[in-house]
Parts: structure tokens; sequence; C-alpha cells
């Protein structure tokens, strides 16, 4: 399937250090948004490099990358293709497969509580009403697809509400470091995702928690922000170290 060519990245500036880095966290950003599929064939290089605003030789440095690391598969003679792994699996194998020891999740919900609940401050002072009401919505969606039972990939639908919850929010600070840390932080807060989606209830009490931030940040009030997370993030950590 080809990606249609729409406005699905942002122009990044060829002049600034490290393209390559802005180059792949687009990719990676299409890809958590649900722009880019598995499967999907990317443009050409030579669109691909107009679209992002960048040389094909930064473009194609941010490629090699990217399928040194999985996400993409480079077909000589086909084009770029997002790597066609099935989400479902991948998590159920992933669940399964965890050995995480509780000190060192306690140390990640250190972490997560520190950056995380000042992101929400930001993002009630810096983020656009565009950009909250983006946030609001996505977790009244999600809340409504299962609670109606409308989606039969329940794992797949809450992996993705997460992951887009939390760089929504870090995108909405207006911060680029913040963004870029939370981008990464990202992967290695799959443990902890992981291990809070098959705690009875939790799934859909993270997403009410979502909804007491997103409220907040509605409202703009920074302070019911932070404390709506810290007690999100407090609840989730209660329950994934008691599973």
């Amino acid at each position: 399937m080809w990606v249609e060519e729409k406005t699905l990245f942002k122009s990044v500036n060829e002049n600034s250090a490290n393209v390559y880095e802005k180059v792949i966290a687009e990719l990676k950003k299409g890809i958590l948004h649900g722009d880019l599929k598995p499967g999907d064939k990317l443009p050409s290089e030579r669109e691909l490099a107009t679209m992002l605003g960048v040389s094909r030789t930064s473009l194609r440095e941010a490629l090699r990358l990217l399928e040194v690391s999985g996400v993409v598969s480079i077909r000589h003679g086909q084009g770029v293709f997002i790597t066609n792994n099935d989400p479902d699996e991948y998590m159920k194998k992933f669940i399964s497969q965890i050995f995480v020891d509780q000190r060192k999740i306690e140390e990640l919900f250190q972490i997560r509580k520190l950056i995380e609940t000042e992101a929400a401050v930001w993002a009630c002072q810096n983020g656009t009403d565009d950009q909250l009401k983006e946030i609001y919505n996505l977790v009244n969606e999600t809340i409504y697809i299962l609670e109606k039972g409308t989606h039969s990939d329940f794992l797949t639908v809450l992996a993705k509400q997460d992951g887009v919850f939390h760089h929504l929010l870090a995108e909405a600070a207006n911060n680029s470091v913040l963004e870029n840390i939370m981008d990464n932080l990202l992967d290695l807060l799959s443990d902890s995702r992981a291990r809070a989606s098959i705690v009875e209830g939790r799934p859909l009490r993270s997403l009410k928690e979502h909804l007491k931030i997103a409220d907040a940040l509605m409202a703009r009030d920074g302070e019911k922000a932070r404390e709506a997370m810290l007690e999100h993030l407090k609840n989730v950590e209660k329950d994934v170290l008691i599973e």
C-alpha cells in the first residue's frame, strides 16, 4: 500500500544539527500516530526528501538507521516499506518474555514522575488549543472503543493510545528537548506499559486517569494536571509492582 502524499511530515531544517535524527523522529511519529502502517510503501527517495525538506544524503542516513533498528525494510529496486509486523503478536510475545526486576521498574517510575508531571504543566502553559483538544479527543474516542467492545485487537488499541497520549503531551509542552527525551523514553516504557495492560481493570482505569489529565489540560490548570499525572503514575506503578 502506498502512503498518500499529504501533510504527513513536518519540514526539517536542513541547516540544523543532526538532520537525520529529526528525519527519524518524523518517520517514527507517523508510525506512532497510525499514519504509517505495517506494509506501507514510503514515497520515492526524491519525493520523501522534498516532503521533509532535506537532502537525499540525510534521508538515506536516516533510512539506513531505521532499517538497522527494524522499523523499515529497504528492498532494492522496489522501495522502502514499513516492516510488516503484527502488533498484537508482538505485544503478546513481549508480555510473555518480561523479566524486569522490581528495582528497575521503581527506578523507571521515579524518572516518569519527574518528567511527565512537568510535561503536563508545560502543556497547560504552552500547548495550543488544537494540541490540547487532540489529546482530549484521543482519550474519549479510545474509552468509547474499549467500553463498547467495537475493536477486537484490545492490546493494539491500548498500546497505540498510551504511546500517542504521552507523545502528544510532550509535543504540547512545546519544548524540543523534552519531546526528544519522551520519544526515547517511550521505548523504555514498553515494559511497564505491557505489564499494566495485563493487570485486571488497569486499561480502563488508565484511560479514565488519562481523561482526568486531559480535563485539566483543557482547563489549562497546571497544578491539577500535575496532580492528575502523579496520581496516574502512582496507581500504575502500584498495579505493576503488585502484579
